[in-house]
């Protein structure tokens, strides 16, 4: 009969073994520009090369971010990425299985346009979210001009159309190590760092956060 020290030791190695496991799962590759049916626009949007995200759940997801991000100065409290512009571009998306944005409400396997968006200041979403940044998906038919900002309204009535009722939110979190997975207190975590005019920013898309958590 074993004893409980032995006991303890098998669990603690089938723990590790686990958890070993669903990290190998989860990993992130470089990938050449695949996705179909974009615009000669949005090819001339994004770098070459992009980033194949696989999720311990099966999910995959295909990124290609902007060449250069639109940069203001803005003050907002609590912004993961005060300079930003609200409304710019930031990457297309391919989802090659259902994903659940920040809401709960599902977004189809396509590909996507991705923009980032502020939550308004006001009483109707005070409390929403722990971080106001967001990106919005849109169809990519939609998009015609990734170069220009757009206003939040029309961001949104884009966005609206991918559930067919409220815009479908994807959160952003603190970002951490680029080209990287990692879990936080919200979900798991997407880090990369995009080039802008003056540098580079470091953003953090959780492809796991929903306001239930």
């Amino acid at each position: 009969m074993p004893t409980c020290s032995r006991t303890l030791s098998r669990f603690a190695i089938a723990v590790v073994l686990l958890t070993t496991i669903a990290i190998a799962a989860q990993k992130v590759e470089r990938i050449a520009l695949q996705a179909g049916g974009l615009s000669e626009p949005i090819r001339h949007a994004v770098e070459e090369k992009g980033y194949r995200v696989a999720l311990d759940n099966g999910s995959t997801a295909d990124f290609w971010f902007a060449k250069q991000l639109l940069a203001s100065e803005k003050t907002v409290p609590g912004a993961l990425c005060p300079d930003l512009e609200p409304g710019a571009f930031i990457a297309i998306v391919t989802l090659h299985r259902d994903l659940s944005d920040y809401r709960g409400q599902t977004i189809r396997p396509g590909t996507y346009s991705l923009r980032y968006e502020l939550l308004p200041q006001d009483g109707n979403h005070l409390g929403v979210a722990p971080n106001p940044d967001f990106l919005l998906a849109i169809p990519v038919a939609e998009e015609t001009n990734p170069i220009q900002p757009l206003v939040l309204k029309k961001v949104e009535e884009m966005s609206s159309k991918v559930t067919g009722s409220h815009p479908a939110v994807i959160a952003l979190d603190s970002a951490g190590e680029p080209g990287t997975l990692t879990k936080t207190d919200q979900g798991v975590v997407f880090s990369v760092a995009v080039p802008t005019a003056a540098g580079s920013e470091k953003i953090g898309i959780c492809l796991t956060c929903s306001a239930s958590q």
